[in-house]
């Protein structure tokens, strides 16, 4: 991935022009939603609706039988489930070791990597198996299995999610479950509101200016579009994906090679945590407050981005840099929020 490009990405310009028409995505990514995927209403679909912050993980153990606290497990994670069918996860370990070189070594790529999950896509949910399935559009992980089936359980606020042998086999033979929370709805200002929902990457753009004038706009770049999500909900939170829509390669063997995995790394951008918008200013501006991140970091990071809504397309960026040239260069990143899935 383009370092370069991404950073120039997330600017925006004082003066702003309107958002020109986009062609469809035309690219290699899954992100396309099948049609007929939504399930018919049931009664525990709407349970899962809503945002979950992850508690803990339990395995079986294989002479008791009884569910026991996965070893040294420390990670934290939010899962998200919306009305309109979409889903989100990011997973991460809370002790992870920062690079020490930008960009990082295949080693630290790996480790980067492990402990980490993070995909995207949409949900059905089978009352009478008692199971919900993610059907994945795309994750971090290149190659992996569209499909992941979890046996459910509710109990108050708390979401039990068993993970289905690979062997197809049933609930009673899982070892691995993990334990969710539900989050309360958070009291958003209408300016909040406007955010929250599933949106899909159009493109991203560039621009240059100086002295207040635009010196240049345009050079649209389509390579992360339709497989990049950012996702608002009722809580407060949020996360990212922003994938590379073409030549993500599937791991050779089970655990990627360093040089693997420094290329899945490259390829993918995620982070999570809370937002907060700031609408009395002029521009407008929200705060990202990342409570975690793919690339390791020793502190929580707050990114500022200015917005804008033109009906269904949110436009995002943060603040121009200045060039050798003495100009203000920068881009914005267009979302356009998702319907239901039918």
């Amino acid at each position: 991935m383009d370092t370069r490009t991404i950073a120039i990405a997330l600017g925006i310009p004082l003066t702003v022009v309107a958002i020109m028409a986009s062609p469809p995505f035309s690219g290699g990514g899954t992100a396309a939603v099948s049609v007929g995927r939504r399930q018919a209403s049931t009664s525990d679909r709407g349970k899962f609706v809503g945002t979950f912050r992850l508690v803990t993980s339990e395995v079986q153990d294989s002479a008791s039988g009884e569910w026991v606290p996965r070893p040294n497990y420390d990670s934290i994670g939010y899962l998200i489930y919306a009305e309109t069918g979409h889903m989100g996860v990011h997973i991460m370990a809370r002790s992870r070791k920062r690079h020490a070189s930008n960009p990082p070594t295949g080693g630290e790529a790996q480790e980067a990597l492990r402990g980490y999950t993070a995909y995207f896509g949409s949900f059905t949910v089978d009352d009478a198996g008692q199971f919900v399935v993610h059907h994945r559009f795309d994750h971090m992980n290149p190659g992996v299995s569209v499909d992941a089936k979890r046996f459910y359980d509710f109990a108050g606020d708390r979401l039990t999610l068993t993970i289905a042998p690979a062997d197809g086999g049933g609930k009673e033979s899982a070892t691995l479950r993990l334990i969710w929370e539900r989050l309360p709805s958070a009291p958003l200002s209408e300016a909040a509101k406007q955010f929250v929902g599933f949106h899909r990457l159009l493109y991203t753009d560039r621009y240059r200016e100086k002295d207040g004038e635009m010196l240049f706009h345009g050079e649209k770049n389509y390579d992360r579009s339709g497989t990049s999500y950012i996702i608002y909900t009722q809580t407060g939170h949020m996360m990212v994906h922003l994938m590379q829509n073409q030549g993500r390669m599937k791991y050779a063997g089970t655990e990627p090679t360093p040089d693997e995995a420094l290329k899945a790394f490259l390829s993918y951008t995620g982070y999570f945590g809370r937002f907060t918008t700031y609408e009395n200013y002029d521009p407008l501006f929200l705060m990202h407050n990342q409570q975690g991140r793919t690339r390791p970091a020793d502190h929580v990071d707050a990114t500022k981005r200015f917005y804008e809504f033109t009906g269904d397309v949110l436009r995002l960026g943060g603040p121009a840099s200045l060039n050798e040239a003495g100009e203000m260069e920068g881009g914005h990143l267009y979302w356009e929020r998702q319907p239901s899935i039918e």
